[in-house]
């Protein structure tokens, strides 16, 4: 089963940080995948002229097994510059922190979330189809002749 939901959180000189969580799933669920897409980020109409407005995104990747904190800028927004940007970004690792780390803002940023869940893990379902496969043997009749067309090729 697939969900999306809306995702949007204003970033300001109040409220510098916004935190991403991965949503709670039933118990009886398994989320075979998930992710944060950022699909646009814009200034407010309030934004002060000239002044840069840079937001940065945390998240942890692993990398060879090692588990790593990646901080980068994701936008970079200026009145009379580029009041909106539409980056596309896709975090499938869980958690993602938004920060302004310069300006004041306000900056919006909103996406989508996006989840893949069910009632097995993928194991569960491999193992389901390859007992069916096992159980269910095909038997043919050597002595039928084949068909073409919807007609037997056996002379009458």
């Amino acid at each position: 089963m697939e969900s999306e939901s809306f995702y949007g959180v204003t970033l300001s000189e109040k409220e510098a940080i916004a935190q991403f969580e991965v949503p709670d799933v039933p118990e009886e669920y398994i989320v075979h995948s998930h992710k944060l897409i950022i699909k646009q980020i814009s200034l407010g109409p309030e934004a002060k002229t000239g002044e840069f407005n840079v937001v940065q995104a945390e998240t942890n990747i692993n990398d060879d097994g090692e588990k790593k904190t990646v901080k980068i800028p994701i936008a970079v927004l200026k009145v009379g510059e580029t009041r909106s940007l539409r980056p596309n970004v896709e975090f499938p690792n869980g958690s993602v922190t938004f920060k302004l780390v310069q300006g004041t803002g306000p900056v919006y940023v909103c996406g989508k979330v996006e989840m893949n869940f069910g009632e097995f893990d993928d194991g569960q379902i491999y193992e389901e189809y390859s007992d069916e496969e096992e159980d269910s043997e095909l038997e043919f009749d050597e002595e039928a002749a084949p068909q073409t067309n919807g007609k037997s090729n056996k002379k009458k």
